[in-house]
């Protein structure tokens, strides 16, 4: 959708073809019943300035709102806060030497890694180097494995460089304390006014046609749909590489951190009264059911979005090709509920649960594993007539997240604003 914005205000005629019924792809709403809102979590960092920027242009600046946040740390059974130096101080499952070098690593990460050395080392190895392995099987370890999963022990240390580089810059400097945003009405009204933006510079919004085959010919380049064809002057792949392959189109040699990918299993709850006191409550030891505990109520105003009930996603990473995918809503919901969010919240009562439902996305995170030393560095992405590939395999040193993506297409458009110039003038 950006690329389309930031096409079509050089005066470019464009096309934007979505296979789903509704723009927005992982971003996209979904209807609660009560009310609407993300079907994926998502937040807005103090940092975020590509997107925010985006939003200013979309009119929609006087609609993001800041909430001083809380997190919370599960482990062995219990949870305990870490929302400043006195409850870090406190956490009682590593030592004060332990703790020192933890606090180090945030430093040490933001003022003097570099990140483009930190793809050739494994999360774990430059994690324990700096933390000490006691401290890594505590307090990290858990976290990558529920991240990861079994690739937790090769995904690259620039993943947890670029974490703690982006969610640092959610605490503010006085008091320490971590401020989120959101605008009003979720990504389902960033959506609307997006789309009424696109719509009015021109774009040709082409919702659930889904794309089934691609063919270079000459100059052109041919889409293929269900019962019909056509060609177009310039093509723009967005889709994840998977996808690119299954529609016969080669990514995997340049981008070799696109041969593997993270999806994403998660139930959404609708509970009549809140869960936690935290927007995020991470897992360690003994919740292996999960990746996380997301209370989105507790970062945006129940009252005016949710109609007072309280949103929780409960998170779970896997292997895109993981057999999960195929388990159905029934089986998912009792696993959630049993295997994992019980585990945690054993006094947990039902009773207050309005809706439980399943959201399922394969392709989320191209997995950012550890490239072998004297690799070559994967290009920037390139323009190519008459067939281009831009998608979020193509970050490097960065969390998946939609600043990043709107940061990536400004960039890629203003290396090649020469190639926009000739399209705009065909």
């Amino acid at each position: 959708m950006t690329l389309a914005l930031r096409l079509a205000q050089r005066g470019v005629a464009v096309d934007l073809i979505e296979a789903s019924p509704e723009l927005g792809g992982l971003a996209a709403p979904f209807d609660y019943g009560e009310f609407v809102w993300d079907r994926f979590y998502h937040c807005i960092l103090p940092g975020d300035t590509k997107l925010i920027g985006l939003l200013r242009e979309l009119g929609l600046e006087q609609e993001l709102r800041w909430t001083r946040t809380g997190t919370g740390y599960f482990a062995d059974g219990r949870q305990y806060p870490m929302n400043g130096n006195r409850d870090f101080l406190a956490f009682p499952l590593l030592s004060l030497w332990e703790k020192a070098r933890l606090a180090w690593v945030t430093v040490h990460a933001r003022r003097f890694a570099n990140p483009r050395a930190l793809d050739s080392i494994s999360a774990r190895d430059w994690l324990t180097r700096h933390c000490g392995a006691h401290a890594y099987e505590v307090f990290w370890q858990p976290l990558l494995r529920a991240k990861f999963g079994v690739y937790h022990d090769r995904v690259a240390a620039a993943f947890i460089w670029a974490t703690i580089t982006r969610l640092f810059g959610a605490r503010s400097n006085a008091a320490r304390a971590e401020h989120l945003g959101y605008v009003s009405g979720g990504y389902a009204a960033i959506l609307r006014r997006f789309a009424q933006e696109l719509a009015r510079l021109g774009v040709r919004l082409r919702t659930g046609t889904r794309v089934s085959g691609i063919e270079e010919r000459g100059a052109l380049c041919r889409l293929r749909f269900d019962e019909a064809s056509e060609e177009f002057e310039q093509v723009f792949l967005t889709t994840p590489a998977r996808l690119a392959g299954a529609l016969g189109v080669e990514f995997e040699r340049e981008y070799p951190s696109a041969a593997t990918y993270l999806g994403v299993i998660c139930c959404n709850l609708v509970l009549e009264r809140p869960l936690t006191p935290w927007y995020v409550l991470n897992l360690g030891a003994g919740a292996e059911g999960l990746t996380g505990v997301v209370e989105m109520t507790n970062l945006i105003d129940p009252r005016v979005e949710t109609g007072g009930r309280s949103l929780v996603y409960l998170p779970r990473y896997l292997p895109s090709d993981s057999p999960e995918f195929e388990r159905s809503d029934e089986e998912l919901r009792a696993s959630f509920l049993e295997q994992g969010l019980l585990r945690v919240f054993p006094e947990f009562d039902r009773s207050s649960i309005r809706s439980a439902s399943i959201q399922r996305a394969r392709f989320v995170q191209a997995l950012p594993l550890v490239r072998p030393r004297g690799h070559a560095r994967q290009p920037p992405p390139r323009w190519r007539a008459p067939l281009a590939l831009l998608n979020t395999a193509m970050l490097e040193c960065a969390t998946l997240n939609n600043n990043e993506v709107v940061g990536l297409v400004d960039e890629y458009v203003a290396g090649h604003e020469p190639e926009i110039a000739r399209l705009r003038d065909r």
